[in-house]
């Protein structure tokens, strides 16, 4: 006997409490469920495990009203107070007849009387049959099942919605505050895929919904579904269950069910490069490519210069590593202009934690309510990809500064709420590491600064002269060509009597790459003084040394420790470094 999961203890404990009389189930609602030793869709579950000690109906705008008997559909017209029903014994024998033929697998030829399948005439039924108690039976309670809630309380600006919605809304937050339903065993139960698109006064917190969220399954409840999937004849594997089981965070039980299928029909063993390519895919297609998925590459030593700044995530890698949380942040801002190295030390940190690294992109669309539930959808994927560095580059572009006029109707303070919401969960400290990268760091909310929420702001400055040699140094082993006796000191040294305060990191490693294009095309194996000297030469910076220096100005004025500063900024006053300009 397999162990329930955690959301349907809490639903039962919710039910078995009379906490509420609506309870609303969310996230991954379309996977399947352990009971005894199979699994099954959401709906079957919820029909098997609650018909054990409660009356189940079922309810979507597709199929309308589905009854488990007769019987019951009769207790339900009888409760909602429809006319014309058939004598109860009449109603009994005819479902005698009906189960008899079904178990002789006959068609019964009974079609039940119809019953209206709109949601502005359904609910309103259910509601008035749970109250009238006449679907209880003895001790059994009475769960009405609404499943797509976003069809029948969609997630809208009330004045903008249709009359139904509006109608369908007030129903449902009316069953929340009736009291007679609970005292009567009555219970509706809401599921939805996307919490964000439901109507958000179903979902207010301290309100009387009971909000419950269906997880995506852990690595032990992976491995779980693997090995049952092995005992029904699974495809091979090249790799061990319980590997299979980590390779997988972020899938779906369905998710794997779908890969082990694809494998056994190649007749081939399922490998690691397949469930990549296939979680990339997923997430591109659930996600609508605003989360991708990256393979970390290269460790911190592959970068050269900032020696403050590799010091410090050592030590917060070192922390994940001993599980003392309280030496790791729960956000990280980078700050600096274009081309330092931002998104490199993000890559690097997820590489030597072992962390799954995602960049996510800006979640806006112009229709009502889509950000929202955009960002919404992101959050929860994250959630399941843990342990994970997530990376948003251009943070001061994704939403709006409250001290702004916005004209958002407050989009972006709220996809703020719902990130800081996310983030300060303590539940994922240590779990998740969220890095923002920005190089106007003026253009972000004030709250960002406060502590305890992106704690570590962090400047990445213009190398100097020994960050330059250090990063010449490395850009032969980090792209696998070979040199000569260069000294590139020299290479440095003239880089910045060319292009004084204009030469970041990554303009070093264009140069490196031009140097041994120009090797190759001159028919060298290896590249010399003089392929560096052409491509120096050669290279135009992208930006002005006056926009290097304000934006290297704007980074330190935010830093939010002098451990991060070069010596040049150490010792100047607090006031000074808020006064860049």
């Amino acid at each position: 006997m397999r162990p329930m999961p955690s959301w349907v203890r809490d639903l039962h404990e919710g039910i078995e409490a009379e906490a509420s009389s609506l309870f609303i189930l969310h996230h991954n609602i379309a996977d399947y469920v352990p009971l005894g030793q199979a699994f099954l869709p959401l709906p079957a579950f919820l029909a098997q495990w609650l018909e054990q000690t409660d009356t189940v109906i079922f309810y979507n705008r597709s199929t309308g009203l589905r009854f488990p008997d007769e019987e019951t559909q009769r207790r339900f017209r009888e409760g909602a107070g429809l006319k014309g029903e058939r004598d109860q014994r009449d109603a009994h024998l005819e479902d005698q007849r009906r189960r008899a033929l079904m178990a002789l697998g006959e068609a019964t030829g009974v079609e039940p009387p119809s019953l209206p399948t709109h949601p502005s005439k359904v609910i309103p039924l259910v509601g008035q049959a749970l109250r009238s108690g006449r679907l209880r039976n003895g001790r059994r309670r009475a769960i009405a099942v609404l499943e797509y809630a976003e069809s029948i309380a969609p997630a809208a600006d009330i004045s903008c919605m249709h009359e139904d919605d509006r109608t369908n809304l007030v129903a449902l937050l009316s069953f929340a505050a009736d009291r007679a339903i609970p005292e009567q065993g009555g219970v509706l139960l809401l599921t939805v895929g996307n919490l964000a698109d439901l109507h958000p006064t179903l979902r207010q917190p301290g309100g009387r919904v009971e909000v419950i969220e269906v997880p995506l399954p852990d690595e032990a409840e992976r491995l779980q579904y693997v090995e049952y999937l092995l005992d029904q004849d699974g495809p091979k594997l090249s790799m061990s269950a319980e590997a299979l089981a980590r390779a997988t965070a972020g899938l779906t039980r369905l998710h794997l069910d779908q890969l082990c299928r694809h494998a056994k029909t190649k007749g081939s063993p399922l490998t690691f490069e397949e469930i990549k390519q296939r979680k990339r895919e997923i997430l591109r297609q659930e996600l609508y490519g605003m989360v991708e998925l990256v393979e970390p590459s290269f460790e911190l030593d592959t970068i050269g210069g900032l020696a403050a700044v590799k010091e410090f995530l050592r030590e917060v890698i070192q922390a994940i590593r001993d599980g003392d949380l309280k030496m790791v942040p729960r956000g990280i801002t980078l700050l600096g202009p274009p081309g330092v190295g931002k998104t490199a030390v993000a890559e690097a940190l997820a590489k030597e934690c072992g962390f799954n690294f995602v960049k996510i992109t800006n979640p806006r669309e112009k229709w009502v309510g889509a950000s929202e539930r955009n960002y919404w959808k992101i959050l929860q994927s994250l959630r399941a990809l843990t342990p994970l560095v997530v990376l948003e580059d251009e943070a001061d572009q994704s939403e709006q500064s409250r001290d702004e006029v916005s004209g958002d109707s407050g989009v972006g303070n709220r996809l703020r709420q719902m990130r800081f919401e996310f983030t300060g969960d303590p539940t994922i400290q240590g779990k998740v590491l969220w890095i923002r990268i920005t190089n106007r760091p003026d253009r972000l909310d004030p709250a960002e600064r406060r502590s305890g929420r992106f704690s570590e702001r962090i400047p990445l400055l213009m190398p100097d002269a020994d960050e330059r040699v250090a990063i010449f140094g490395i850009m032969p082993k980090k792209h696998d060509f070979a040199t000569t006796a260069v000294d590139l000191t020299k290479m440095a040294k003239l880089c910045e009597e060319r292009f004084p305060g204009q030469i970041t990191g990554a303009d070093i490693e264009e140069i490196s790459l031009r140097a041994y294009r120009h090797a190759r095309v001159r028919g060298a194996k290896a590249v010399g003084e003089e392929d560096y000297r052409w491509a120096i030469v050669d290279f135009i910076p992208s930006q002005s040394a006056d926009v290097i220096g304000r934006q290297e100005l704007m980074a330190v004025s935010h830093c939010s420790s002098r451990r991060f500063l070069p010596e040049r900024y150490r010792d100047v006053g607090a006031e000074r470094l808020r006064s860049p300009g």
